[in-house]
């Protein structure tokens, strides 16, 4: 069973986008145990409740109970291998938002270690590094576009 490291552009487009398939999918995940995080998706998904206290009740009902992923050195050091690799390829290519780096070298060294991490996104930036790097990762665009939300 993979597990999936969850891009903040799958929460917060299952919070903007209820009575979709996509909260539904993400629910199901989540049922499954399938669900991981790491500190940088956290960072920018929390950001969203309207005050502390709904961000305390998310807290304590979800997040820290997800499996978590670590955020060390190492991941940070990969980040800006890709960066500069990326950057290599074709000018500005490496135009990325700087977080998605981080969030994709997290991914690849999960995968390294337990092998069946998947970084489930709905990000362009994050599709062009996880592709260019060979990382593993389920992008949402065409099931998104399947189901009537876009691209």
């Amino acid at each position: 069973m993979p597990r999936y490291l969850t891009d903040s552009s799958i929460w917060i487009a299952a919070r903007n986008r209820r009575g979709t398939y996509l909260p539904e999918l993400l629910a199901e995940r989540l049922e499954r145990d399938e669900i991981a995080i790491c500190v940088p998706v956290t960072l920018e998904v929390l950001t969203g409740p309207p005050s502390g206290a709904v961000l305390d009740r998310e807290w304590d009902a979800l997040w820290k109970n997800l499996h978590w992923i670590p955020v060390t050195s190492t991941e940070q050091e990969r980040a800006l291998d890709l960066l500069r690799s990326l950057a290599r390829t074709t000018a500005g290519a490496h135009r990325r938002r700087p977080v998605d780096y981080l969030i994709a070298a997290t991914a690849e060294a999960e995968q390294r270690l337990r092998g069946d991490i998947v970084l489930w996104h709905w990000d362009s930036d994050l599709t062009v590094i996880c592709d260019h790097a060979g990382i593993p990762h389920e992008a949402e665009h065409a099931r998104a576009r399947a189901n009537g939300l876009g691209g």
